[in-house]
Parts: structure tokens; C-alpha cells; sequence
């Protein structure tokens, strides 16, 4: 192989692949990249056996080839190279690899292609498009929601469900449950369980795009084609909960709040309830006002926030990582919390729409 390539162009590929190499793995090859040059094209390839990344860089190869490389070390030399300088990459019959740029020499021992894990990455699916803004604010708003723990596989991805132009994405843990929706060209039915890990790099990735994106939705693969970039993860299998039983709808309190000052009390408060294991914050609604409080052996923390109650005063506790996660990723400028009393679920709504919801249990107080 041997090639010529702007170091800029390489080092964002590098970048956006290397999100998906193996970091504990029983097979050291996946611990690098997939380097294939072909047709004036270099082709970058990752994957941990679940998501798989892939992407092009249009450059001047003089000698077709193929070989895997390191990722780390192919990754810290190249970002240290002098912006938007010519690199040339070339490699022998003993897989090694000598990257030259100026006065610059790096030579990397490096592992044959042919050990490397099947990486077709267009497999046979249906194609579904969807406004990158959409796709962002579905895994923004559900992700977070997502089991981080396997002790129920399917609980660490997000439902996505396709159904008379519309698209759904829930997460549950167990503890909150986050459901959002979204309106887009499809009137078939389809449905799949997608790691959360997976959708948080198809987010990365496409963050400040504003293009239309191609999912291809197969039984056991979903692929994200964003411009030059294919995003491959495996479908988590299993029965997803029941989610929508979940959901009572009713209140016996209501209050809306602004967003901003609401995430900002909650995380001054939040400084304390860190000491307890449940993170407890307390709320005391009354007619006048919302008062939070945490309390732990280093002091007690309060915060009141003026509002109109709609229904009952109550009082009722919760872990505030759960209020925090959901307030960081809001970004309606006020929500309601409606009350379904101090020992049920309370549900979050963003004023002036109807298609996002966060249920969260409360934590029982003394």
C-alpha cells in the first residue's frame, strides 16, 4: 500500500472511527484500525463485534493494500503532525508501516488485514430516512434513560418504534422511563432495540449536521449512512417492557417551572444530597411555592421557587441524579411536573408540545 493524504482529512477519520475500537477485548486485532486503499480512496474501519464504524477519505493512492494498524498509536501520531500537511503512508510485505511527513519518520508494526473480522457493512435492510435534527433530539431525549448495568441486556438500548409517519424512542432502567417522538416520512411498521452506547455515537457523530440520514433496518443490524460515514450496530434481542401500561395519565398536583431556574436549584441542593446513597432531594409543594431540600451530616440545603399549584399539596422525595439528567438535555424554556401523589411516578412534560414524556419513581421518605 501506499498513499499520499492531508493530515487534517485523516486525522477527523481516525477520529470518527476510533470511537468504535474494542478497549477490552480477547482479541487484540480489534484493537486497531482496518486501513484499505483503493480506487484514490482510504477507507477506515473499526469495530468491537457490536458497533462498527466506517468511513472514506478521498486521497492519491499509488499502490492498492490493505493492512491493520494500532489505533491509539496511529491516532496520537497523526494528531501531532502539523495541520493540513501532505502525509504519506506506505507499507511492505512484513506489515510494517512507514507514515512520513516533512521531516517527520514514524514506522509502526502492524498486523495483516486478513486477520481481521468481517466488516461488510451494507447489509440487506429497509431504508428508512430521517432529518438528522429528528434522529438527534430522539436519542438525546431517551439515551440517558437507558440501563447502564447488564443485568437485563435489552434494558441498556433504546426502543425504537416505526409506525404511520411517526417514530418513538423509549429507555427504561427500572427507575425512570423517557419517551419521545417524532414525526417523519415512513408508513410502513418496523421496530428494533438499539444499544444505547450505539445511538450515543451515531449522536456524536452527527451533532451539527443538518442533512437527511439513511437508517437500513435488517432483523438483526441497524446502519446509520451519514455522508461518507457508516454506522453499523448489532440489535439488542429480547421483549422491551410493556411501556406504554406504565403510563396512567391523571394528576392530583401540577406545577410548571421554568426550565433554567428549576436545573439550577436542583443542582446547588443536589451539592448536599450526594452524601446520601439515594442522592435524596425532597420536594414540599404548596399553593404558593415549591420548597427542595436535601439534607446530609455536612449541613441541609434549601432551595423555594415561586409558582401557582394546580391540584393538592404534597410532599415527595427523589434521587436527584434522575431530575438532573433529564434538566440537562431539556431544552423547552419551561416544563410541567405533574403529581400522581407522594408514593406514585411523577411525569414530565415540556410546555407547548406533546410528544416528549419522563416518568420517575419517587424514593419513600420517613
Amino acid at each position: 500500500m501506499k498513499l499520499s493524504i492531508n493530515q487534517k482529512d485523516l486525522s477527523k477519520g481516525i477520529n470518527i472511527v476510533s470511537k468504535a475500537v474494542s478497549t477490552r477485548t480477547t482479541m487484540p486485532i480489534l484493537s486497531g484500525l482496518l486501513l484499505e486503499a483503493r480506487d484514490n480512496t482510504l477507507y477506515l474501519t473499526a469495530t468491537d463485534l457490536d458497533l462498527g464504524i466506517k468511513t472514506s477519505i478521498t486521497c492519491k493512492v499509488e499502490e492498492e493494500g490493505s493492512i491493520v494498524v494500532n489505533s491509539r498509536l496511529l491516532n496520537d501520531f497523526i494528531r501531532k503532525l502539523p495541520s493540513n500537511l501532505n502525509v504519506r503512508i506506505s507499507t511492505d510485505d512484513n506489515n510494517k508501516m512507514d507514515i512520513r511527513c516533512e521531516k517527520s519518520d514514524f514506522v509502526i508494526l502492524c498486523n495483516s488485514a486478513d486477520e481481521y473480522p468481517d466488516n461488510t457493512f451494507l447489509k440487506d435492510g429497509e431504508s428508512i430516512m430521517m432529518d438528522s435534527t429528528k434522529l438527534q433530539k430522539l436519542i438525546k431525549y431517551t439515551s440517558f434513560a437507558a440501563a447502564q448495568d447488564n443485568m437485563k441486556p435489552v434494558l441498556t438500548g433504546c426502543l425504537m418504534e416505526l409506525e404511520d409517519n411517526k417514530c418513538v424512542f423509549a429507555a427504561i432502567d427500572g427507575y425512570r422511563l423517557a419517551v419521545k417522538e417524532e414525526e417523519i416520512e415512513y408508513s410502513g411498521t418496523n421496530k428494533a432495540i438499539i444499544p444505547s452506547k450505539s445511538l450515543l455515537e451515531v449522536y456524536r457523530i452527527i451533532e451539527d449536521l443538518e442533512e437527511d440520514i439513511e437508517m437500513v433496518l435488517s432483523e438483526s443490524h441497524i446502519s446509520f449512512l451519514v455522508g461518507d460515514t457508516v454506522i453499523m450496530s448489532n440489535l439488542l434481542e429480547g421483549e422491551f417492557i410493556k411501556y406504554k401500561d406504565i403510563i396512567k395519565e391523571g394528576y392530583v398536583s401540577k406545577i410548571k417551572l421554568n426550565t433554567s431556574e428549576f436545573r439550577n436549584c436542583i443542582e446547588r441542593v443536589s451539592l448536599l444530597a450526594k452524601e446520601d446513597k439515594n442522592n435524596l432531594i425532597i420536594f414540599k409543594v404548596n399553593n404558593d411555592n415549591l420548597t427542595i431540600e436535601s439534607t446530609s451530616e455536612y449541613g441541609n440545603a434549601e432551595e423555594i421557587i415561586d409558582l401557582e399549584l394546580e391540584g393538592e399539596e404534597l410532599k415527595i422525595g427523589f434521587n436527584s441524579k434522575y431530575i438532573l439528567d433529564l434538566l440537562k438535555v431539556v431544552e423547552s424554556e419551561e416544563i410541567y411536573l405533574e403529581f400522581q401523589g407522594n408514593l406514585n411516578p411523577c411525569i414530565v412534560r415540556l410546555v407547548g408540545t406533546n410528544h416528549f414524556m419522563y416518568l420517575v419513581l419517587p424514593v419513600r421518605i420517613g
